[in-house]
């Protein structure tokens, strides 16, 4: 098990534990029943690496690279926040009619000046 796997299980537990329910909320995601997808979430989740000690991939579970650097480029080349701008479909269900998924990823690179 790599140090990244153990810190994403020490979060993971962190969140379960210590965090907030959507339940209630309203929410964009849906399952591919209908109903909503709720989540608990935590705010100011803050991961760091040593890169000289390993490369924080996680091994725990299969990563699609190819997926992981499109969805990549999307956020920080193409600086979008348009589904169908992506080679994928796992952001389809957070997508308004659009394909926005609001002021997130992209659209906040886009905002940063340089």
């Amino acid at each position: 098990m790599s140090k990244a796997d153990r810190i994403f299980i020490d979060m993971c537990s962190d969140i379960i534990e210590n965090g907030t329910t959507t339940e209630g909320e309203k929410v964009r995601p849906t399952w591919e029943d209908g109903t909503s997808a709720y989540t608990i979430k935590k705010f100011g989740v803050c991961n760091r690496y040593d890169l000289r000690e390993e490369f924080p991939a996680l091994t725990l579970r299969r990563t699609a690279l190819k997926s992981a650097m499109d969805e990549i480029l999307w956020i920080y080349q193409k600086k979008s926040n348009n589904v169908n701008d992506l080679n994928s479909h796992i952001w389809d269900s957070w997508a308004d009619e659009s394909g926005s998924i609001g002021k997130a990823y992209g659209y906040q690179v886009g905002q940063v000046s340089h």
